[in-house]
């Protein structure tokens, strides 16, 4: 991770990505950080922007809900609200999506 990254944030980055790989196991392809903590640019209040990278998966809300008790248990931790978008493997490689187009852009991978 770089070095412009809070170390508080690269902490939590760290337990979100372990907790992450017990609950998906070999599911889980990467972590990306995008946004404005990505960027450099955050200020007080600013939102933490992950991207879940999963091989696949059927239902978009069961996953963001699988993962809902591990974001919020480190967004009252570290006092960060935690944003999470998953995307599954094809879509990052396919998608031309301005969001994903933005985060191949200016993503660090966590």
């Amino acid at each position: 991770m770089e070095s412009k990254i809070p170390e508080n944030i690269q902490n939590l980055l760290k337990e979100l990505k372990d907790g992450l790989v017990s609950m998906y196991g070999d599911r889980l392809k990467d972590l990306y950080l995008y946004g404005s903590y990505a960027r450099g640019d955050y200020r007080q209040g600013s939102d933490l922007d992950v991207m879940i990278l999963l091989a696949d998966f059927k239902n978009y809300w069961d996953e963001l809900e699988r993962s809902t008790e591990l974001a919020s248990d480190l967004s009252l931790k570290y006092d960060v609200t935690l944003s999470r978008l998953i995307i599954k493997e094809i879509q990052w490689k396919e998608s031309d999506m301005p969001v994903l187009r933005n985060i191949r852009t200016d993503g660090v991978l966590a």
